[in-house]
């Protein structure tokens, strides 16, 4: 998948691939070009699951790291956005998990904290009397970041579609109480993630509102965008360019 524009990068660059540990469907047109199996890093993104990936995370830089940068592309790039963000969160003195992040076609990371983000707990189908997951925690999720259905599969199975909810395009699930989902947000948060970055995605994309919105965690001053004609992927077309935008960013190291 990114063979093609690795190639034109300095032949210092040295690259090492995690895979995530959960097997899961393969995603609209991976299994066409790709065999099984196809694996993630968390099948929802609760914030028991954030937790448990950015340990994965932290481990795979004990044993494979320390790393310069990370680059991740869909859910991957989602994880490294937030595991950049704990970690600046958690240990604001100590020097970043990474010094560079490339951002490939993501969504919009979750936290594994209740005191940061959007609670979406309502759009991965949990309804009911739901506490709060912080007092003047907004739980309302911006419209045009809300996907289809296959992205909003919640913890537990579809229990009743007839039980009423409110917005008939949204599934309805059983009530937790100890189930969260928390959507960062650059409306309600104000931590930014402060190193170098490149994000890239295609006007195709239906991911592609959620990449302009991670853009917004960045500074401006940091952040460098490549917006591509294609959709969810990485055409090869467009290698030179991206190679271009990475190369601008590591220029910041």
């Amino acid at each position: 998948m990114v063979a093609h524009f690795r190639s034109l990068l300095p032949l210092e660059y040295e690259w090492v691939f995690i895979d995530g540990p959960a097997e899961c469907d393969a995603a609209p047109g991976v299994a066409a070009f790709f065999e099984p199996p196809y694996l993630c890093w968390y099948t929802t993104p609760t914030t028991a699951k954030m937790d448990a990936a950015h340990k994965l995370v932290s481990t795979a830089i004990e044993q494979h790291g320390p790393f310069d940068a990370v680059m991740g592309f869909s859910q991957g790039a989602a994880l490294a956005a937030s595991a950049i963000l704990r970690h600046q969160i958690q240990h604001p003195t100590e020097p970043p998990l990474f010094q560079m992040g490339i951002f490939i076609c993501s969504p919009m990371p979750f936290s594994q904290s209740l005191d940061f983000g959007l609670d979406a707990r309502k759009y991965f189908g949990l309804r009911g009397l739901l506490r709060p997951s912080r007092p003047g925690c907004p739980t309302t999720v911006p419209e045009y970041l809300v996907t289809d259905p296959a992205y909003l599969k919640g913890e537990d199975e579809v229990d009743d579609s007839s039980s009423g909810s409110e917005d008939e395009s949204l599934p309805i699930r059983r009530t937790s109480t100890s189930i969260f989902y928390q959507m960062y947000h650059s409306t309600v948060d104000t931590v930014r993630i402060k190193i170098p970055t490149v994000h890239i995605y295609g006007r195709q994309d239906k991911w592609r509102l959620h990449s302009k919105d991670l853009v917004k965690l960045c500074p401006k001053s940091l952040a460098t965008v490549y917006e591509h004609d294609g959709g969810h992927e990485i055409p090869k077309s467009a290698s030179e360019e991206i190679c271009d935008a990475i190369e601008i960013a590591a220029a910041c190291l």
